[in-house]
């Protein structure tokens, strides 16, 4: 693991009320936001009087709804809504106030990087922001101009990764790294053993279309090439033995994942390590 994973590796943001609790391990829901968020600002007819409201949301989703659930009481203070999807689980957090939570637990543990991540809550501060200030039909077609606009960048977002802004890495320690990462690996990372020729071996694999969030885990752990693909993902895959030993002791135990099916998986995967006696002629390779 890499000792130098941030600009300001010895700072950690704390509570501006001092009677606030801090806690770096919330980090993790910061790092499950950015693999797992999507923001929204949506618009609907309105009939009295005619025209058009605009509501703002940011959704996660997962297929464990215990983890869902831990991600609403700790992230939202119990205020979103969970509903089924084909094969998982959407956790809403819809209008102002709802979002105005979920914005001020990132103001406090924020997003450490991640331009497409970070530019995705700009906008939905940004949209918030407008909503509180102009209210009413009076400035209705400056509003529907305006939130029109911050639709289509969300959209140029999602669709093409257009951003307005790139962003520096939060000045964090490493124990806030880690769990930032822990919260990605929750969300986007792929572990386990595959077939190479005819024998299985083992891998652990992080991809998502924000690279900064990618090059921040190849840093963190200190090994590995960060490679894109034409899709416009960017992916880190490991698989040599004991960083992949180190990575199971990270996310097992200093780290660890709350997705109980990829913390299962991880376990197996620490187990097939532990498990694994090299040949002699592969011993030196390894």
């Amino acid at each position: 693991m890499s000792k130098n994973v941030s600009s300001g590796s010895d700072l950690c943001r704390r509570p501006d009320n001092p009677q606030e609790t801090y806690e770096v391990s919330n980090f993790y829901y910061s790092g499950f936001f950015a693999a797992e968020m999507s923001c929204s600002i949506i618009k609907a007819t309105n009939h009295h009087p005619k025209g058009y409201y605009y509501a703002v949301d940011i959704t996660v989703s997962n297929a464990d709804v215990k983890l869902l659930k831990k991600v609403n009481r700790a992230v939202m203070k119990g205020s979103g809504i969970i509903s089924p999807v084909k094969g998982a689980f959407n956790l809403s957090a819809r209008g102002k106030e709802k979002v105005r939570i979920v914005l001020d637990f990132l103001q406090k543990y924020p997003i450490i990087v991640g331009d497409l991540a970070k530019n995705r809550i700009a906008i939905l501060r940004k949209a918030l922001a407008y909503l509180d200030n102009h209210q009413g039909h009076v400035t209705h077609e400056e509003k529907t101009k305006i939130m029109d606009t911050m639709r289509r960048n969300l959209r140029m977002l999602k669709e093409k990764g257009v951003i307005e802004k790139s962003f520096d890495v939060e000045p964090v320690n490493t124990d806030a790294v880690g769990y930032f990462l822990s919260g990605v690996a929750d969300g986007e990372g792929s572990f386990g053993s595959k077939m190479s020729g005819d024998r299985k071996e083992p891998y652990f694999f992080v991809a998502m279309k924000d690279q900064k969030i990618i090059d921040l885990f190849r840093k963190f752990i200190n090994y590995g090439n960060v490679r894109g693909r034409k899709d416009k993902v960017f992916h880190c895959e490991i698989n040599k033995r004991d960083k992949l030993k180190e990575i199971c002791t990270l996310f097992l135990l200093r780290y660890p994942l709350h997705n109980a099916r990829q913390k299962a998986r991880l376990r197996e995967l620490q187990r097939i390590l532990n498990d694994y006696t090299p040949s002699p002629a592969m011993a030196g390779m390894i």
